[in-house]
């Protein structure tokens, strides 16, 4: 053998080695690749930790690992909201207020690229070409064609896989037959959500009780509806405050605080203030107050009025009841997003916050008495306690009950006993059928079933591996039960999720060609291995 031939063979033997030591040839998972392991945020609500341990146990047969971290909504907000979101997945339950019923609002809260810093889109997911959609659409007056650009969105969506979607869970409720009659069911809110209340508008009370209890475990996170950042505390503030449209019974948008409204021109809306309505100190509510609130929210640019000051250019007085809107450019859910939103404060009140009462910004008053012109005043708030509102016997609705108590209970076994022994009137949170079916069995007692557009979604952070992957995102699409997980958690009663967060009978908005995605751990590990991850000896899933 000549003496270059051995040079060169001992030459590679030594590359081989030293390439190996630097991670130049790629070691076998059994070499030690590194473990896929996620980090989920989740409620501590029985429903999320429920779907958690269904999920883990069918992602472990996938070799996932997760570690799972549970916390408070004030909590979520801190994590997740205020700060960049540093968990792989995100699970959510987003209940079914009056605005989200606009089809804008969840695409473009969930997804949109603004919404990204302090917002909704805490995935991080970035499209230009979804961005310019949502943009065009709310441009578009003619409702077929704003409805083709919204399906092209959800399309992008549903390519993407931007969320994993669950389910859109029946809304179950319970009130005591006894003491209440003529309930209102409106789709999302039931009768004991305060979304689209007309259970505490019109419902009558029978017998002593004039002002029902309802039992929530949630309570209201602020009396500054400004700082409200929370569906459910917006719902109860749109009792005290009135908006200028409201939602009906059969969630049809109906003129509220604003009599009229007409569009004058494509950026042009006039609306007339209703007459006669007064603050719960006694003050009348005028066209300055109508024009003060909206030029309050433009200056100070709050984040859950963003549709105002986004696209207002200014508001003008027309005459003792007419105001004008001049739009920057045209807005097709104008009375969806601006006025079913947007509620009336009152001038002298609010003229000189925030100098007046030593804050930097408006958000940061606490607000301790709440005047607005809505059908109920806040009387008295103990915090995680209960709070006291008084029917406005002067609205124009002119409540039948005199009052309510909320009363703030911790667990669903104490709600549901609450009302068991007549210590509550309408239970205020969701139900699952074996608890509604056990109230149910009570002859004083009536539950109450109607559909939901809320969702309960996954939201995976695009920032991080591997949720970044598309063939992660995909994989895990068909790793979620969504059939089982509805009927563990609520026995069947509402409908799978497409891969939408708009719900089917939400027509024509819903894209009927977006797919809802079939339980299938086999198609999972397929997609997983064509994407070159690896499993080690002990059966974890290793990054490519």
């Amino acid at each position: 053998m000549r003496k270059g031939t051995i040079f060169f063979g001992v030459a590679l033997a030594w590359g081989f080695i030293l390439a190996f030591v630097l991670g130049l040839v790629m070691p076998t998972a059994a070499q030690g690749k590194e473990p896929v392991v996620l980090k989920a945020w989740a409620l501590t609500y029985p429903e999320p930790v429920e779907i958690w341990r269904v999920l883990s146990d069918d992602l472990r047969e996938l070799g996932i690992q997760v570690k799972l971290r549970n916390g408070s909504i004030g909590e979520w907000v801190g994590d997740i909201i205020r700060k960049e979101n540093p968990y792989h997945l995100v699970t959510m339950t987003w209940s079914g207020s009056p605005e989200r019923i606009e089809p804008s609002w969840f695409l473009t809260e969930f997804f949109h690229s603004s919404r990204i810093e302090r917002g909704r889109n805490y995935g991080n997911y970035v499209s230009k070409k979804f961005d310019a959609l949502m943009k065009t659409q709310l441009r578009e007056m003619d409702p077929e064609k704003r409805k083709q650009l919204l399906w092209k969105a959800q399309e992008i969506i549903n390519r993407d896989n931007a969320f994993f979607p669950i389910y859109h869970h029946d809304m179950i409720q319970a009130y005591n037959c006894d003491r209440i009659e003529g309930v209102i069911p409106t789709m999302g809110s039931c009768i004991g959500w305060p979304y689209n209340p007309w259970t505490f508008f019109r419902a009558r009370p029978k017998g002593k009780i004039r002002e029902p209890r309802v039992v929530n475990r949630k309570d209201l996170m602020s009396t500054n509806p400004f700082a409200a950042q929370e569906a459910q505390t917006m719902g109860w503030m749109r009792l005290i405050y009135d908006t200028f449209a409201k939602r009906d019974k059969d969630s049809k948008l109906i003129p509220w605080a604003a009599e009229s409204w007409n569009i004058v021109d494509d950026t042009t809306v006039d609306i007339v203030l209703r007459d006669g309505m007064r603050f719960h100190d006694g003050k009348l509510v005028t066209v300055e107050d109508a024009k003060f609130t909206f030029d309050y929210i433009m200056k100070w640019k709050f984040p859950m009025f963003s549709a105002d000051w986004r696209n207002i250019e200014h508001v003008e007085i027309r005459d003792g009841r007419t105001l004008r809107f001049k739009l920057k450019s045209p807005y097709a859910p104008f009375v969806a997003n601006i006025l079913l939103n947007t509620f009336i404060i009152p001038k002298h009140i609010w003229k000189d916050i925030p100098s007046s009462v030593g804050v930097a910004n408006p958000m940061d008053w606490p607000n301790p008495t709440p005047i607005g012109s809505g059908p109920y005043q806040l009387v008295e708030w103990k915090k995680k306690e209960y709070f006291h509102l008084k029917a406005n016997k002067n609205h124009f609705i002119k409540p039948n009950f005199d009052g309510l108590y909320y009363l703030v209970v911790p667990t669903t076994e104490g709600m549901i006993a609450m009302l068991e022994k007549q210590q509550a009137e309408i239970y205020g949170f969701a139900l699952d059928a074996v608890q509604a079916n056990k109230l149910d069995a009570l002859p004083y007692l009536k539950t109450v079933r109607v559909p939901n557009h809320s969702i309960t979604e996954i939201r995976p952070n695009f920032k991080m591996r591997p949720t970044s992957d598309p063939s992660f995102r995909r994989a895990f699409q068909y790793a979620i039960n969504r059939k089982g997980l509805l009927d563990i958690v609520y026995q069947g009663q509402g409908v799978v999720a497409h891969n939408t967060p708009i719900i089917p009978i939400n027509k024509p908005w819903s894209n009927p060609n977006v797919p809802s995605i079939k339980f299938d751990l086999g198609k999972a590990t397929q997609i997983l291995k064509e994407a070159g991850y690896t499993w080690d000896s002990k059966g974890r899933l290793c990054y490519p």
